[in-house]
């Protein structure tokens, strides 16, 4: 079986903030980084011998991965040099490695089609390269290849036409000496590379009619979850084990002169005889009142949560609408330059899409009055994000429990907050009795 070249040095902003702290390869994926799949599924299509061209946080792969005994795969690394030099450069480096063809795959896919069968045909076309492709119909991206009788007629990731009605599947196989042209120092790009071999005859066609699947989008990511899973039985860790393991991967991202700067602010507050006043909603509401006790009793600051008077909300609801309700309460007490808006959201409002715009409108407020804002929000903190004068964002790792893990982290880092030394006045009970 050729070696295979994986292609996993991409800077994946299309999953940011995901992909901030670690390689789209390492994502988890149904219990196991996304490339620990695409091994273990290589191996058992009898690949033996795999090369990673990693790139941004390539040294998490490698660390990660090793050399792949665990595998049964001999595993070898090039890495980006200080200029990216694209994928055609990434697989020329990588080809340096090997003696034979080689198959190359992109590090975000997960491709069920027979190796053997296309190392097969690409033995009998005696081509220098050879495109796996699917018929696409515009279906899941772009069409982008002309594809009859077993030739690749056209391939053109730019400009496409009608007659395009299949895609690239992801899985190519190349002999050495179709990468001899890809210049040495300069960026370059596999598609430019297949064109090249299109337009001089040399790029076979394989028909793969099992559909591809990616993790280079959310959605990608969450369909390749869901047939990881469903080909495991259904079986993966136990959920206790995963939700405990992302919480753990999200400590040290967490930015913790984000925290400093807020411990300042409210020192701040503190010191001109300011108000917080804690706003959320839904689970950020619950957090808000039991903050507001913490404040007051541990660090000696009059808090306030509009959410603990239910009555008062419900009026202004009711006669007022939902999105002033906070505005109008802040109004009502008087809110100054002296005080401070502390903002627990796991979206962080936002009014394009509408949704928590009663945040926006208080932080809207503060922000003419002069009050400070600041803010434990998740996703990209939204509204909050972008304009508090300190916000820390609860990183993602799963776009699927953002919500458990923000609400969570807001408890953390506000506990975190109030038994500060700058900020702490007095002991909670248990680490005061003796």
């Amino acid at each position: 079986m050729y070696p295979v070249i994986i292609l996993c040095g991409g800077l994946a902003t299309r999953l940011r903030p995901l992909t901030e702290s670690i390689p789209k390869s390492l994502i988890d994926v149904a219990g196991k980084p996304f490339l620990e799949h695409q091994l273990i599924a290589l191996r058992n299509q009898g690949v033996e011998h795999v090369v990673l061209s990693v790139g941004h946080l390539g040294d998490q792969i490698r660390e990660k991965i090793g050399d792949g005994g665990r595998f049964g795969l001999v595993i070898q690394y090039v890495s980006d040099g200080p200029r990216l030099l694209g994928t055609g450069g990434a697989v020329k480096r990588a080809a340096a490695l090997l003696d034979t063809p080689f198959f190359v795959l992109y590090g975000d896919s997960y491709l069920q089609v027979s190796y053997k069968d296309a190392a097969a045909r690409f033995r009998e076309t005696d081509t220098l390269g050879l495109m796996t492709v699917i018929r696409n119909e515009g279906k899941w991206d772009s069409s982008n290849v002309i594809y009859r009788n077993g030739k690749i007629i056209r391939y053109d990731k730019k400009e496409r036409s009608p007659e395009m009605e299949y895609i690239d599947y992801g899985l190519g196989v190349l002999k050495k000496e179709a990468v001899e042209s890809i210049p040495s120092q300069q960026p370059y790009d596999l598609a430019s590379l297949y064109q090249v071999l299109v337009s001089g005859g040399q790029l076979a066609g394989f028909e793969v009619f099992e559909r591809f699947f990616e993790i280079g989008t959310t959605q990608g990511l969450q369909e390749t979850r869901d047939l990881l899973l469903h080909q495991n039985g259904g079986h993966m860790e136990d959920y206790a084990i995963i939700h405990l393991k992302e919480a753990a991967k999200i400590i040290p991202l967490i930015d913790t002169g984000k925290i400093e700067s807020m411990v300042k602010l409210i020192g701040d507050v503190r010191n001109q005889e300011g108000r917080i006043f804690f706003l959320g909603v839904g689970g950020g509401a619950a957090n808000a009142a039991h903050a507001v006790n913490d404040f007051r009793k541990l660090a000696g600051i009059e808090a306030y949560a509009p959410t603990d008077n239910v009555s008062e909300l419900t009026a202004r609801t009711n006669d007022e609408g939902w999105e002033t309700v906070f505005v109008e309460w802040l109004k009502g007490s008087h809110l100054s330059k002296r005080d401070m808006l502390f903002i627990l959201s796991v979206g962080g409002g936002s009014l394009e899409p509408l949704v928590s715009p009663n945040l926006v409108r208080a932080v809207q407020f503060a922000k003419e009055v002069g009050a400070r804002v600041v803010g434990i929000v998740g996703r990209d903190g939204g509204y909050t994000g972008k304009v508090a004068d300190a916000a820390v964002i609860v990183p993602t790792v799963n776009p699927k429990t953002v919500t458990p893990h923000a609400e969570a982290f807001q408890a953390v880092i506000w506990h975190l907050i109030v038994s500060h030394p700058a900020l702490q006045k007095k002991a909670t009970k248990w680490e005061s009795v003796r």
